[in-house]
This record gives structure tokens, C-alpha cells and sequence, in this order.
């Protein structure tokens, strides 16, 4: 399978009156980092991309501004927790999650593969045909997969083949330097990755998920905005029902 796959105009959404936007209240800190299609620098360094419209959409809904900080993936959790950012997106829930903070409704779907570069790479019905294998697995630190991904990882036969990867932006490099066999990432963004940088191509090995992603509040934000829950889902459920919410999905095809 061969991979391949980028701001909207935002207009006054109903919210109830007592939702209008305070330039008194402090704008929410998004984190964001370099993840085509998903988060992306712009020219002048600002974000764009999939996450970057629909918030953007969801927040003009719920009343709310939004300022967006770059950080590195693996360092948001836990700047989420600290209060340094008050929102992590394309958050999966998990337990440990649960602990840092609260989830709202899901606003997108997100895929999961395992990827290798194209070639001679065997065919696979399930990531259980890897045990025993002389492979590695790369995997990026922080990322949580869904729960049924999560389980087979927990395998020890197969969490023996994990190799951690620190940032979002090394699955690609790892492959193309032999350093792993495989990656589990989402295989838009990596094709993205793959189009932009000359080297080997890629291909998905095996789907392993279609899974809800979700935005992550972290638990002082939420201490100091009670209602901030609420707002957004109402936001998320208001902008859900505007055309321009589908004309950005139809941008990114995929998600």
C-alpha cells in the first residue's frame, strides 16, 4: 500500500449569551508540535493543520480564545499536569492519563499502523506473528495506543521488541537508518513525513486501530475553570454542526 496526503474562515457560531468571549478570561494554552497533517509550523511559525482548524472551530464556539505553545510531544503531559499548558489534543484516554486530568468528547478519529519500509516485508494478520522474531519496534515515548493495541503490546514477547523513540519526528529517520524494522505511528502523518524527505518509501504492514481521539484538560486548569468542561463539549457539539466543521475534514482525507 502506497502512502500519500495541509486556515478556514471561522464564523460567529449560536452559544448561549452567557458564553460571550471575556477578554478578561486568559486564552487556553494548546500544546502543538510538528505532526503533518495533524500540527504543523506555517510561515511566521504558527500552527496549522487538521487539530489546529477544528479547535479552532470548537473554540469560537465555546466563547473561548486559544494560544498555542510549541512543545515537544513527550513534554506536554506532563507541562498539562504542572499547568504550564491547560489543553493537550489528539489525547487517547488511558488510565495514568486520567490521573493529569479530564477528556472531553471525542472530536476526530485517528488511524494506527505498523509500518516498515516497502519491500520485502512479510505480510502480517496480527502483531502476535512478531514474537520470536530478531525485530525491533519503534514506538514514540508518551504515546498512549488504544486499549487493544495497548493489550498485545503488554505481551512480554512482544514489549521485548518495543524500542522507544523521543520525539514524534523520529519514527521516519529510524526506519530509513535500520535502527528499527518497524514503527507504530499514524500512517498519515508519517506519509507526509516520507513525501517531504527523499529516501526509502514506506508502506502499512498492518492496520491495528480506527480509534476517537479526544482533548485532555489538565486537572489545575480545570480547579480554576469548573465550567470549563462543559463549555467545551457544548463548543465541540455546536461546531460539529456547521459546514465548515465538515469542509475541514474534507481537507484531510483520512481523519
Amino acid at each position: 500500500m502506497s502512502l500519500r496526503r495541509r486556515s478556514v474562515c471561522l464564523l460567529p457560531l449560536a452559544a448561549p449569551a452567557a458564553w460571550a468571549v471575556s477578554e478578561e478570561r486568559a486564552p487556553l494554552r494548546v500544546g502543538w508540535s510538528d505532526y503533518p497533517p495533524l500540527q504543523f509550523p506555517a510561515s511566521g511559525g504558527q500552527p496549522q493543520g487538521l487539530d489546529v482548524e477544528l479547535l479552532d472551530l470548537l473554540a469560537r464556539a465555546a466563547r473561548e480564545r486559544l494560544q498555542w505553545l510549541r512543545r515537544p510531544w513527550a513534554r506536554q503531559m506532563s507541562d498539562v499536569a504542572q499547568g504550564e499548558l491547560d489543553i493537550v489534543t489528539s489525547a487517547t484516554p488511558s488510565p495514568e492519563r486520567m490521573v493529569l486530568g479530564e477528556f472531553t468528547q471525542a472530536y476526530r478519529m485517528e488511524r494506527v499502523a505498523l509500518l516498515a519500509l516497502a519491500g520485502e516485508t512479510p505480510a502480517l494478520r496480527r502483531l502476535a506473528e512478531l514474537k520470536g522474531r530478531p525485530v525491533r519496534i519503534g514506538v514514540i515515548r508518551g504515546v498512549v495506543f488504544p486499549a487493544a493495541v495497548r493489550r498485545e503490546l503488554e505481551d512480554p514477547e512482544l514489549a521485548r521488541l518495543l524500542v522507544i523513540l523521543h520525539a514524534n519526528d523520529l519514527t521516519l529517520s529510524a526506519l530509513r537508518a535500520g535502527r528499527v524494522d518497524y514503527v507504530i505511528d499514524d500512517p498519515g502523518t508519517l506519509a507526509l513525513r516520507a513525501a517531504r524527505e527523499p529516501g526509502a518509501a514506506l508502506k502499512v504492514v498492518l492496520e491495528l486501530a480506527v480509534s476517537p481521539v479526544h482533548l485532555l484538560v489538565g486537572r489545575p486548569t480545570l480547579a480554576q475553570r469548573p465550567d470549563l468542561m462543559q463549555r467545551l463539549n457544548h463548543g465541540l457539539q455546536a461546531a460539529r454542526r456547521t459546514p465548515e466543521w465538515a469542509q475541514v475534514l474534507a481537507r484531510y482525507p483520512g481523519y
